[in-house]
């Protein structure tokens, strides 16, 4: 995500926050929170994934050249 995108971003959420009555406090700090884990790269856990790398790498990649549409 480029900053340009995270302005966005926000911009949109302070766009529908004023629009909006029904939006919340805790929907805002939600939507806030969503975007740092998208910055922080947070979203998703990579610890493992040389292990998982590892492992995938281990079996064969099928071969579709021969692959018939019917």
């Amino acid at each position: 995500m480029n900053i340009q995108q995270i302005i966005d971003e926000l911009k949109n959420i302070k766009e529908q926050a004023i629009n909006d009555d029904e939006i919340t406090k805790s929907s805002i700090i939600e939507a806030i929170t969503d975007i740092i884990h998208d910055v922080e790269g947070t979203e998703f856990d990579f610890t493992n994934l040389s292990e998982e790398e590892d492992y995938a790498s281990s079996y064969e990649e099928p071969d579709f050249t021969k692959l018939e549409i019917l």
